[in-house]
């Protein structure tokens, strides 16, 4: 009985060292992105092609919504996966229009406005 007990509390020991080390990874990825990130670069990206639905600063809204302080409901990770993969009526820009680069570096903007 002991021993059972002692491998159960093992075993959960080690499924908590493994979900502890997934979410620090998972935190240095989003914050390695704005480092990387060429934030001038995705300003340009975003008024050429983001501009028209939410205005040329990011902030007016329009057709699309206003994305000041997007960087309260989303995380540079969280931005780039909606850029990537867009809920419509947002266009679908990656891959085609946009590289990775490029999303990265509108992420990166966006996480500024």
């Amino acid at each position: 009985m002991r021993t059972t007990r002692l491998v159960a509390v093992a075993a959960l020991l080690a499924l908590s060292a493994c979900n502890s080390h997934a979410s620090v990874s998972a935190t240095d990825t989003a914050s390695a992105t704005p480092r990387t990130a060429d934030v001038a670069h995705g300003e340009t990206v975003f008024r050429e092609n983001c501009a028209a639905c939410h205005g040329m600063h990011g902030i007016e809204g329009g057709v699309g919504p206003s994305l000041r302080d997007e960087h309260a409901r989303k995380n540079v990770a969280r931005a780039v996966a909606w850029i990537e993969n867009p809920e419509p009526p947002m266009p679908k820009l990656y891959p085609g229009t946009l590289d990775r680069k490029d999303v990265d570096d509108v992420a990166a903007f966006v996480e500024t406005l």
